[in-house]
């Protein structure tokens, strides 16, 4: 963004890739136009909130000359929308580079085909890239290569707008991944005849395809949404001029009206999501309820309706009393609260908060059950870390316990850890230096 700064409204024309110059303002949050200067032809592109206006097709946009030039303004009159088709910027980058020639995008594709990608959690927000997204979901890695004859505009899309990131293959990948490339026809005009033949099949398809089938294919996609926020294509805070806009999608596509000559369980699917999404809608209209939303969304995770939203707040409410509980020494009572909601809720949080209310009861154990307690919790620690970084009082109870069950390896990987995060920490240190003696003293 850096070297685009300059050329914000000045007189400086840029030479560069449209898609890449829109991916580059769009991530960094800018409103504004981009004037496109394509010969004898001048027209704007306008960008604000993440939202585009344009009434060019996607088609000129994905094939402009290589010798156009672009203007940057920072401002627009809004009367310059009228006319002109609104978009979400992500689905308008990937509807541009899906009308781009084939071999314009793996051009900047081929000399990343012997590395990896790695898919940013954000790109699962994305209801328009589902199926897109399949080969590359529960992968931390994903060869480009192997994902490039079908995926290889997708791929561009996620990178470009940074919503992936290349991982370098190492010198063993790269030389296997280079061979099956140098046998590979995936550069080649026979692959290029191929994806012709695959796309104009595809679009057959399309026309043959039932409304039955159509509107299964769209209850598909769409009843797979994270949230509340992402099933009208938000990120965590809402816009109700772009939930509107999605909200009457979703209405256009599967209202009563719609589902004449349907099937009676696809028509009670589409009226049970049209239902969903009117709820979900009036749910996060009320600001104060999008903003609880995103709140306790941030503690327990995805909130996807209105019932889940008030169970969520209940135990939310439900973890404040227990804590009030644990301030004032009941810590029994406080513990069986966090119990009952880490079973409800699947929320590690309230599984650490239980744990360390038994530890203040620990003391009155006698050994036959501080050493099945003490199992217990040391299982329980391990569960909660495999899900979120345990607080360092946790770390300390847990190297405490291990050290009780004579498992000193683990007692002092654990020490290790909390030094390693705070070298002057004479706690860890002083008990790390004590489990130590003991153990060689015993040996």
């Amino acid at each position: 963004m850096d070297f685009i700064s300059p050329y914000i409204n000045s007189d400086k024309k840029l030479h560069i890739r449209f898609e890449k110059l829109f991916a580059l303002l769009s991530t960094c949050g800018f409103s504004g136009k981009i004037v496109v200067l394509s010969g004898a032809e001048t027209f704007p592109v306008l960008v604000s909130n993440g939202s585009v206006w344009t009434d060019k097709p996607m088609n000129l946009l994905g094939n402009l000359p290589k010798a156009t030039l672009f203007k940057v303004e920072n401002s627009f009159d809004d009367g310059m929308k009228k006319g002109m088709k609104e978009y979400s910027a992500e689905e308008f980058l990937f509807s541009v580079i899906l009308s781009m020639p084939r071999e314009r995008v793996l051009e900047v594709m081929k000399p990343y085909a012997t590395e990896f990608i790695s898919i940013k959690p954000e790109a699962a927000k994305l209801m328009f890239l589902h199926e897109d997204l399949q080969p590359f979901v529960g992968q931390k890695r994903n060869e480009i290569f192997s994902n490039l004859k079908k995926s290889y505009r997708t791929i561009y899309f996620l990178l470009i707008s940074q919503l992936a990131v290349i991982l370098p293959s190492t010198p063993e990948e790269k030389a296997k991944i280079a061979e099956k490339l140098d046998k590979s026809d995936i550069f080649t005009e026979k692959a290029a005849a191929q994806e012709v033949a695959e796309k104009v099949e595809t679009e057959k398809k399309k026309e043959e395809m039932s409304e039955e089938d159509e509107i299964k294919t769209f209850l598909n996609a769409n009843e797979r949404y994270t949230d509340v926020f992402s099933l009208f294509g938000l990120k965590g805070k809402f816009d109700d001029r772009v939930a509107r806009r999605e909200y009457i999608k979703i209405m256009q596509k599967i209202h009563p009206d719609k589902l004449v000559g349907v099937s009676p369980n696809t028509a009670l699917r589409a009226k049970e999501f049209l239902q969903l999404a009117g709820e979900c809608y009036e749910l996060i209209r009320d600001p104060e309820v999008a903003e609880d939303i995103e709140h306790l969304m941030l503690k327990y995770g995805p909130i996807r309706n209105k019932n889940e939203y008030l169970k969520i707040k209940e135990y939310d409410s439900a973890m404040t009393k227990a804590s009030a509980l644990a301030k004032i020494g009941s810590y029994d009572a406080a513990a069986k609260v966090f119990d009952y909601i880490y079973k409800e809720t699947k929320n590690p949080g309230a599984l650490e908060q239980k744990n360390l209310a038994l530890w203040k009861l620990a003391p009155k154990w006698n050994k036959l059950d501080k050493t099945d307690r003490f199992k217990d919790m040391r299982d329980d620690f391990v569960k909660i870390s495999m899900v979120k970084e345990l607080s360092f009082e946790s770390m300390y109870i847990l190297a405490e316990i291990y050290e009780y069950l004579e498992d000193v390896t683990d007692a002092v990987k654990i020490l290790d850890t909390i030094l390693k995060a705070r070298p002057d920490d004479f706690k860890a240190a002083g008990m790390k230096k004590r489990i130590l003696y003991y153990d060689k003293l015993k040996k």
